[in-house]
């Protein structure tokens, strides 16, 4: 099958960027890198190889679920359906964290998923070990196996906790997180994609924040008195997020806070000094 009937045969199947993901496929799949793609644009390549992609698109399933893996912060990572797809606006999150980390030794990642940001982190910060945490098994199970293929597993301590406890035992220099913060009431309106993502990953309870309230407030004790703690929120949940963390300003439960725009200029995650 050739480049040109790929990507038509994925625009049949209503993949709505069906050229990139023509190139994507064809370059994870094969090991062709683009530019020799667009030099011999006549190539045959496995039919029944691209049948079975085309097959899944078709249903939906993610083109990340497909290959078993995406990319975070320049770094290849397994994903599966029972984790969250790591996506480029998280990255800010990792990135603020490792400004600040200032030789901070102890972290914690909540509801860590792939582990993408943790394990992010600590290749960039080689002196810090940290603390991942999840609900869910399977994911911690692609966790640790992302930790042990990035070389990083011995700093790691994998924990099968719910975030919306007091699960914590130790101080901590930093905590981030990506905690689920959709609505669910707008779980329905999400591309058929993203529903093929864990529910419980995705799921903020009613307004968005049943998890980040308590993920924060229960967080907070365990955040060493200058410590900062990342939280990732919804594009449109700036006001809210502002909201809560004036109030805990106010109350001198928190020293600081900032919040961080993504690529797109949306608000997107909050840094908080303790």
């Amino acid at each position: 099958m050739r480049l040109s009937e790929f990507a038509e045969a994925l625009r049949s199947a209503g993949v709505s960027e069906y050229e990139n993901e023509a190139y994507i496929f064809i370059e994870e799949l094969f090991n062709v890198s683009r530019a020799k793609i667009l030099f011999d644009n006549d190539r045959e390549y496995d039919e029944k190889i691209l049948s079975d992609v085309i097959k899944k698109r078709k249903e939906r399933i993610p083109l990340q679920h497909i290959l078993g893996k995406w990319y975070f912060m320049g770094e290849e990572y397994s994903v599966s359906s029972d984790c969250l797809i790591p996506r480029a606006d998280t990255e800010i999150l990792v990135e603020k964290a490792i400004e600040l980390s200032n030789g901070a030794t102890r972290v914690a990642d909540l509801c860590t998923g792939s582990g993408c940001i943790a394990i992010s982190f600590l290749k960039n910060c080689p002196n810090a070990s940290c603390t991942l945490v999840d609900i869910s098994k399977k994911a911690l199970d692609i966790a640790e196996h992302n930790a042990k293929r990035h070389g990083v597993y011995e700093r790691c301590e994998l924990l099968l906790k719910d975030v919306t406890k007091d699960i914590l035992s130790e101080e901590y220099d930093i905590i981030m997180s990506n905690p689920p913060y959709i609505p669910s009431r707008d779980i329905e309106k999400l591309s058929d994609e993203v529903k093929k993502e864990p529910y419980i990953a995705l799921d903020g309870g009613e307004d968005g924040f049943d998890i980040i309230i308590p993920l924060i407030n229960n967080s907070l004790p365990h955040l060493k008195k200058g410590g900062y703690m990342l939280v990732e929120f919804g594009y449109d949940q700036g006001d809210k997020m502002r909201e809560l963390l004036e109030n805990k300003l106010s109350s001198s439960e928190i020293s600081s806070f900032e919040i961080l725009r993504d690529y797109s200029q949306n608000d997107r995650a909050c840094v908080i000094c303790k």
